[in-house]
């Protein structure tokens, strides 16, 4: 009986053409793939500033094995707490000019720890509507009450504040599937006004936006102690593994202590400790990476009004997404896009709303105008056919 329903609920994904598929990469190099045995150009990985690659970041990963080996071998809280990430902690934490930080093994698991461990039954959280599925998932496990204002509006979520008086507000800086950004000043002082712990996940504006890279904490005209939890996934721009979680010295004490995702998994290998290092140094210092890619997104954002693509967000982020509408439609573009050398997302429901199916284009600092114009005459010319 349990095959034949799950067979069931697979064929009815199928028909309305949301069903997922891997596409295997044999080779990478930058933004150049081998997917099938055919090369092509990737718009779909959120590696915005080409440092996936990076030789220099690949010898410090390489010594970390060499040093330490290939696992860490055990949970942080056993044996699986090496001197690499402890320094790897310490000097994101000063990057960031935050008072401490916790490393985790991905923005999933971060997210998980920090919902888990500041919210319970007891409690209210108030969330964007789009908010990431791993921090919805953090707040069910917490059992506390869920109420989800509408998208980027504070003046929606000051109205549920007034029915229900939030524990925590949840955001993130810049949105995935939209590429937006949060009104974080505005919900700062809202989070003051309801005495609510302000909780940020900052995965696709860390190492893309300000001068220092530091991301929204740095463009947001708010002090960095005013976010009160600060979640840093390192799988975007700083194109390597984990999540940094950051803040005042009693919130990372706290989960240390009692967050699950922390205390009950193998802990990061000391190695990727040891690269996430060797790419804060770069971040900090090649500037020109962030300024060549802001020059492209302009360039990306005018290209796509001139050929009458429908962009979802005008907003001068990696994430450009070209709304199409139709699951059907959005699959065969995508397809007669990677048959003429370019990897791209077509994003479909549940991860975002019904009849709002989209490409999702990711930036990279190594992309190039002529690539950015031949990619968009191919989504042109497959919309028209399809």
């Amino acid at each position: 009986m349990l095959n034949e329903g799950l067979a069931q609920e697979l064929q009815q994904f199928q028909k309305q053409h949301l069903t997922r598929k891997r596409y295997v990469i044999q080779e990478r190099e930058g933004k150049h793939l081998r997917i099938d045995d055919q090369q092509c150009i990737s718009f779909c990985s959120s590696d915005y500033l080409n440092l996936a690659c990076d030789d220099r970041i690949k010898k410090a990963f390489i010594t970390g094995v060499e040093k330490y080996g290939v696992g860490s071998g055990s949970a942080a809280l056993i044996s699986g707490y090496y001197q690499a990430n402890q320094d790897a902690e310490i000097a994101f934490a000063d990057f960031m000019q935050r008072e401490r930080a916790l490393l985790f093994n991905s923005g999933y698991h971060a997210n998980l720890a920090v919902m888990t461990c500041f919210a319970n039954r007891h409690k209210t959280v108030l969330a964007d509507k789009y908010c990431h599925a791993s921090i919805l998932d953090g707040v069910q496990l917490s059992r506390a009450k869920l109420i989800r204002f509408n998208h980027n509006v504070i003046s929606h979520a000051a109205e549920c504040c007034e029915i229900s008086s939030p524990d925590l507000i949840v955001t993130e800086s810049v949105f995935s599937m939209e590429g937006d950004v949060s009104p974080i000043k505005s919900l700062v002082e809202l989070a003051k006004q309801q005495r609510a712990m302000l909780i940020v996940d900052d995965a696709h504006s860390l190492g893309v936006l300000g001068d220092g890279g530091r991301g929204i904490t740095e463009v947001s005209e708010v002090a960095s102690r005013d976010i009160d939890c600060l979640i840093s996934p390192l799988g975007k721009a700083f194109a390597g593994q984990g999540a940094f979680v950051t803040g005042s010295d009693n919130v990372i004490e706290a989960l240390l202590q009692f967050a699950r995702s922390y205390r009950y998994t193998t802990a990061m290998p000391p190695a990727m400790s040891v690269a996430i290092q060797e790419t804060m140094k770069i971040i900090q210092t090649e500037t020109f990476r962030r300024k060549r890619l802001q020059q492209l997104i302009t360039y990306f954002i005018k290209a796509a009004e001139e050929r009458n693509l429908t962009l979802i967000n005008k907003v001068p982020t990696p994430i450009q997404a070209i709304l199409i509408g139709s699951n059907q439609q959005t699959m065969a573009i995508q397809q007669a896009c990677l048959q003429r050398g370019f990897f791209i997302s077509a994003i479909r429901p549940p991860t975002v709303p019904d009849n709002t199916a989209r490409l999702r284009i990711s930036l990279m600092s190594s992309h190039t105008e002529l690539e950015i114009d031949a990619l968009l005459d191919s989504i042109k010319s497959a919309y028209e056919q399809n």
